[in-house]
């Protein structure tokens, strides 16, 4: 079988940091540690964080600024996905001390957001509800107006001339330039800030330029949404994709007509979990 590792693989800089000051954290600081929400969308990794003493506060369809109430004291690690300002609010109210592991890109997002408001301008955000990072933008302002679909292009209300656009940092680079190219045919003076960040687009782009291949595999959490665009980028391409999330589910894949297989993984993807699926690909009949 034709393996082709698509580049790059591992960790992210964002990604890699929060990890970092997490394990030290647990290494260093007196329990209770918290990890508001996860701290990463890789499960794998969050069950080690919890087996050297972390406590998960995670419940879906609620917000972290309802979830930081839950804990009574202690430290508590925010997430790569960045956080509403309300959190550090609460935070400071309740005596907790936080530890902000906030990816560098999204507080460029978070800073671009503030200035904007700030000059009185319309401020629209492309992104997906009930994603952490872009709750914690929408949380900045109630005057800010989501985008997720084209529909909601057509929903927009400004006030002013005065429009700034810009997107939460892990989507799809073909889906969002299709949103911005409809923003700017009707608001031509829109101030444009795409934001997706580095390390997104080039995975992206390693998908859409892959060879063509029986099958691509992308490794990586479920929840992840760079990892999920990464799969949307491969079967954009007309390619056979599967989204895995270990080597036991590689193992249930029939190989049997497969004779060449590209492989790739999202920014919050362990590269050694990337390695193993390989070496096991390699002994494939």
């Amino acid at each position: 079988m034709k393996i082709n590792k698509l580049s790059p693989q591992s960790y992210c800089s964002g990604v890699k940091n929060a990890l970092q000051i997490a394990y030290e954290v647990l290494n260093r600081e007196a329990k209770p540690i918290y990890l508001l929400g996860s701290i990463i969308h890789n499960q794998k990794v969050i069950a080690d964080l919890e087996s050297k003493g972390a406590i998960l506060i995670e419940e879906k369809n609620t917000s972290r600024s309802e979830l930081i109430k839950r804990i009574p004291g202690g430290t508590v690690i925010l997430s790569a996905h960045g956080v509403a300002p309300i959190v550090y609010e609460i935070a400071k109210e309740r005596g907790i001390s936080l530890i902000d592991t906030t990816c560098g890109n999204v507080l460029l997002v978070q800073k671009r957001m503030k200035e904007y408001l700030a000059k009185g301008y319309d401020c629209f955000y492309i992104g997906t509800k009930g994603h952490p990072e872009c709750e914690g933008i929408l949380g900045i302002s109630s005057s800010i107006q989501l985008i997720e679909t084209q529909e909601d292009i057509n929903k927009l209300k400004p006030t002013s001339n005065h429009i700034y656009v810009t997107n939460q940092t892990t989507l799809s680079i073909f889906e969002t330039e299709k949103l911005y190219q409809q923003i700017k045919e009707r608001f031509p003076f829109a101030n444009i800030d795409n934001k997706i960040c580095k390390a997104t687009t080039l995975r992206q782009q390693a998908c859409l330029e892959q060879e063509p291949v029986d099958l691509c595999i992308v490794v990586g959490d479920k929840s992840s949404s760079n990892t999920k665009k990464l799969v949307s980028a491969s079967q954009s391409k007309g390619i056979k994709t599967c989204l895995v999330e270990d080597i036991e589910e590689v193992k249930i894949i029939d190989f049997s007509s497969i004779k060449s297989v590209s492989i790739t993984s999202g920014a919050s993807t362990p590269e050694n979990l990337v390695d193993e699926i390989i070496e096991y690909l390699k002994r494939v009949d």
